[in-house]
């Protein structure tokens, strides 16, 4: 950005027509021009900004907070809420390097957000949500930053932190383990979770879905086969996943899916870690952890001939149970803002989400676990009519079920009013119980002091 562009009446003119503020300063934060929005904005005239350092701008109260001074120390786009003369605006500034002559700037777009804010959405409450949770998933994501393809397992919910705690006591012993739970919950992330914990986290990760591929095609893509082994095969044979996995750990998902015919043949890899590939005769070893997934129930299926038992009991070792995303509502919101900093990064967008918004995404049912919930908040993210996600962007079918459970029933089952709302709070309190670790976090929840929440615990003999 050559010293010209700020002689250039025709540029100024031409930024002087945004509705938007214009602010611009150099790599020491020296402010350089501003259109005639931001001085609006400010309530200060170029004479007054220009030339001056955002930090003595700030301290004069034009703006807070510097979205400049955060820029040129992070060296990265950022967006935050600033107030100015008790306004709101929504800010982002972007860090920008001329090549040409070797220099830096920051730009920063304020756009005006104080009447919208007033009128519904509360922004500055849903950012210091939102703040609150990146913080929490930027120390998640510090940890596991040794491993380039991390899938960061969020939640807070005392469920979460069970499955992590059995995680962590587990995942260095090579036990046969079998992870089960709807579709969409996360089991694949579990499994790559424990072989990242485990003494075999630098040897390879094989996954392997036992419902995608036919049936004719599983077994050569498991235990590979040998050459000439049949008409179609490739000339010089070929090496299975099974034997790719040799030293780490293979994750056979869906395996309820796997077909009677090939499940002596897991049977025996196993018990003995020991397979044939396909026209073989030569037995071949392998040093592996085998971990299995399913959302089908393997004991009904046990029972209907359509599943080993043998297998069954080789495969369950251990169980991991993953609950549904509904069963554990304090995790929902730490995804939604982990998939919200996701797909803004990738699609280069400033959104925030309202506060009815979140409510109703905390209040969904999610059927489809975290797999829907990721996919909601992409689509939310990518077609929503502004920068600010309201709750009307969300599908009819979303907005229907939530609206459909927050009617009150009024069917009293023949019980007196006393006894049906005595139900209700036992409920409540059983739901609380089991879903926050400490009565202090229960209590918060449900809005009532702790002393309050025990002494209910005792009146439903609820303590043990």
């Amino acid at each position: 950005m050559s010293k010209k562009f700020f002689e250039d009446k025709h540029f100024h003119q031409m930024f002087n027509y945004l509705k938007d503020g214009i602010f611009i300063a150099d790599h020491n934060g020296i402010a350089l021009w501003i259109n005639d929005t931001s001085s609006k904005q400010m309530g200060a005239p170029r004479s007054k900004v220009i030339g001056r350092s955002v930090s003595d701008l700030e301290k004069d109260g034009l703006f807070t907070p510097s979205i400049t001074k955060i820029v040129l120390e992070k060296k990265e786009t950022v967006t935050k809420v600033q107030t100015s003369k008790g306004r709101q605006y929504l800010a982002t500034g972007y860090f920008v390097e001329i090549k040409e002559d070797n220099t830096q700037y920051v730009l920063v777009n304020v756009k005006d957000i104080t009447d919208t804010v007033r009128s519904s959405l509360q922004l500055e409450k849903a950012e210091i949500l939102l703040q609150k949770y990146w913080d929490e998933l930027q120390e998640m994501k510090l940890k596991e930053s040794e491993n380039k393809n991390n899938q960061v397992i969020i939640g807070n919910s005392k469920r979460h932190e069970e499955i992590l705690d059995l995680i962590g006591r587990i995942a260095s012993l090579d036990v046969t383990i079998l992870l089960t739970g709807e579709t969409g919950v996360g089991k694949s992330m579990i499994a790559s979770k424990i072989h990242r914990k485990s003494n075999r986290s630098d040897k390879p990760f094989i996954q392997i879905n036992c419902g995608a591929i036919p049936e004719t095609l599983l077994e050569s893509e498991l235990f590979g086969y040998k050459k000439g082994a049949f008409t179609g095969a490739n000339s010089s044979g070929k090496i299975g996943l099974v034997e790719k996995a040799n030293g780490g750990t293979l994750f056979l998902d869906e395996i309820g899916e796997l077909p009677l015919t090939l499940q002596p043949k897991l049977l025996q890899l196993v018990q003995e870690k020991s397979f044939f590939p396909i026209g073989s005769t030569e037995l071949k070893q392998v040093d592996i952890r085998i971990i299995t997934a399913t959302h089908q129930n393997l004991l009904e299926m046990v029972q209907e001939k359509r599943f080993r038992e043998d297998l069954y009991y080789r495969l369950n070792v251990v169980s991991i149970q993953i609950p549904a995303l509904r069963e554990r509502k304090d995790d929902i919101l730490p995804l939604v803002f982990h998939y919200l900093e996701l797909f803004k990064t990738k699609y280069r967008k400033s959104s925030v989400l309202g506060k009815e918004l979140i409510e109703y995404l905390q209040n969904y049912s999610w059927p489809g676990n975290i797999r829907e919930l990721e996919n909601m908040v992409e689509r939310l993210v990518v077609t929503a009519k502004s920068n600010i996600i309201d709750k009307s962007d969300l599908s009819e079918k979303v907005l229907r079920e939530v609206q459909n459970e927050s009617e009150f029933p009024m069917n009293l089952n023949g019980q007196s009013l006393p006894d049906y709302i005595e139900e209700i709070e036992k409920k409540l309190i059983i739901e609380a119980k089991k879903e926050h670790t400490s009565t202090r976090k229960a209590a918060k929840a449900l809005g009532i002091t702790q002393s309050s929440f025990i002494r209910r615990l005792q009146k439903y003999n609820l303590l043990a």
